[in-house]
């Protein structure tokens, strides 16, 4: 039970899990947690939210609660994960930096891939936890969240270089549609007004969107519009149905439909696995 972190209920809030073929698909039986999955050795792709990606070693996966998300191929490693009760990356979001660049990355796919220098300095992060949860100590909750606090930015800040040697121009149209829907997501939903702001046609714009995102824009408007839904599911006490206005969707039932498609699960019953549950 050392790889296991429990709240002062008895409660399991954070897992230390070895990755294999036996353990990854029993992990998303109830995913209600945040994971990050460091990739000591890989040969295979994962499938998240529909965007098909290349694993391979050294590449650190960040995943947020209920996103659809599926492995193929041989891997080792270590997954972490961490109820939303013990550490919320959205209320931490603002002082870490990562809500959007390291979990829910619609613009990106969530993998950091790091060199073998960086990979090793990050994935001391989960050594040293191991070590921590082997021996009951006092003050090991707030411990165990200061370490996952200082990886999360050291990750953020390996991310942010990559990213600025990728797109050191802000004038481009990646960034430039990135910013557009990150924006206007919760009050414009036609391709057209984003493509008529962009000067560019119709067709133009979507192509872009394949090109820089390797997703359809109505899959990444409504990957955002959820992710927005799903912050405000857990940490206020909103109606759904005035959540859904909210994040952009007139009929209530329409976001409830479109929330169980991407999530596999309806927003009652999220926000009841996140606010009334632990680690399964």
């Amino acid at each position: 039970m050392g790889n296991i972190l429990f709240n002062k209920k008895g409660e399991k809030v954070l897992a230390l899990i070895p990755i294999s073929k036996q353990t990854i698909a029993s992990l998303f039986e109830v995913p209600n947690f945040y994971a990050v999955f460091f990739f000591e050795k890989a040969a295979g792709n994962i499938i998240m939210d529909g965007q098909e990606i290349i694993i391979k070693e050294h590449f650190i996966l960040f995943y947020y609660p209920y996103q659809k998300l599926s492995l193929k191929g041989d891997f080792e490693g270590v997954c972490i994960q961490f109820h939303p009760d013990f550490f919320c990356i959205d209320i931490h979001a603002k002082d870490i930096g990562c809500q959007g660049v390291l979990f829910n990355n619609f613009f990106g796919d969530g993998l950091l891939r790091c060199s073998a220098k960086e990979y090793k300095k990050l994935s001391e992060f989960y050594s040293n936890l191991n070590k921590e949860l082997l021996v009951k100590e006092m003050g090991q909750l707030d411990m165990v969240s200061s370490q996952l606090k200082i990886f999360l930015i050291n990750a953020v800040r390996v991310k942010a270089k990559r990213n600025q040697d990728a797109l050191p121009d802000k004038d481009n149209l990646h960034y430039q549609i990135k910013l557009l829907i990150d924006t206007n997501f919760f009050v414009e939903s036609s391709p057209k007004f984003y493509a008529n702001a962009l000067e560019v046609s119709l067709t133009t714009f979507n192509r872009l969107c394949h090109k820089y995102f390797q997703n359809s824009f109505i899959n990444i408007l409504n990957l955002k519009r959820i992710a927005t839904a799903k912050n405000k599911l857990f940490l206020t006490n909103f109606p759904i149905k005035n959540i859904a206005y909210e994040v952009g969707y007139n009929d209530p039932l329409y976001f409830t439909r479109v929330f169980k498609k991407y999530t596999g699960i309806s927003p009652k019953d999220f926000r009841k696995q996140l606010k009334n549950n632990r680690l399964v």
